[in-house]
């Protein structure tokens, strides 16, 4: 099964919880391309959980990786044994990458074993995806989402644009959203409120000018401190033509909003060109 990959057009960081979340105001695009690929297999009895897997920086032990993590919930849940089990994982998204790659791999599982066995309601499977991350119950059923709470609380948005002139910069570093959310400003962020209903407004008009000035993403400050590369590759998109520049959920990846598409591909063959292939560039579908 395919999975697919987002982007945050907007994040602003609301409130930190009890919880150790965060509250957000965010506003989640999902693409379906780039994508992963995972497959179940059954294994022979007793063998447990493997996964598959040949991409650096993925995590292959079950309890470490999303996917075994989501077998091991669905199957707690449900009440059930665990089932003997490979999980190849074809990874295309970037790891650790603000695109939301390793929480898209946990929700396919969920949905590849709720397809196999029905043992949970919408709303216990909603419930399992949200203890495994914040972001996964949005990829139970991916489409363009105002995402509030610490990501459980999604809310469809209707008449945005099936595609968007938009470039990502993946640079092939992981960054960890953990360290992310703990070097955000709180008190700046909180002091700003949200303007994600005016983006949501500007896009439904493609009106990508006045969308550039309402994109936000407040845990990008200290990423940009931190990582030199990302303020080249931020300067240099804006030199050749972009709206907007910004990282996409706790980054490193920055996605580049331009006025159309031919703008984007003349910005992504001019980077590719300029930096080295340790930074992909990808026009996503």
């Amino acid at each position: 099964m395919l999975t697919c990959s987002k982007v945050n057009l907007s994040l602003a960081v609301t409130a930190r919880r009890p919880d150790g979340y965060h509250d957000l105001d965010s506003l989640f695009y999902p693409f379906r391309d780039p994508s992963d690929v995972i497959r179940l297999e059954d294994a022979p009895a007793g063998s447990g959980v493997t996964i598959l897997c040949d991409a650096p920086g993925v995590p292959f032990e079950p309890e470490k990786n999303l996917c075994g993590k989501a077998v091991y919930a669905y199957c707690k849940a449900a009440g059930m044994d665990v089932p003997a089990l490979v999980i190849h994982l074809e990874k295309h998204i970037p790891v650790a990458a603000g695109m939301g790659g390793g929480s898209a791999d946990g929700a396919t599982v969920l949905r590849l074993l709720q397809e196999r066995f029905r043992a949970l309601s919408q709303e216990q499977l909603e419930a399992v995806a949200f203890s495994l991350g914040a972001d996964v119950p949005f990829f139970l059923n991916p489409r363009p989402s105002h995402v509030t709470g610490a990501g459980e609380h999604h809310t469809p948005v209707e008449g945005l644009p099936e595609h968007l002139p938009l470039l990502l910069a993946a640079p092939q570093f992981p960054v960890s959203a953990a360290w992310a959310y703990r070097h955000t400003d709180l008190a700046r962020a909180i002091s700003t409120p949200p303007a994600t209903k005016e983006l949501i407004d500007a896009l439904r008009r493609r009106d990508y000018e006045s969308a550039a000035r309402f994109m936000r993403n407040d845990l990008e400050h200290a990423l940009f401190e931190k990582y030199p590369l990302l303020v080249l590759l931020r300067r240099f998109l804006l030199e050749h033509g972009a709206l907007r520049v910004m990282v996409s959920g706790s980054g490193p990846t920055l996605l580049a909003l331009f006025r159309d598409d031919a703008a984007a591909k003349s910005a992504r063959d001019r980077a590719a060109s300029e930096f080295d292939p340790s930074v992909r560039f990808i026009l996503p579908a």
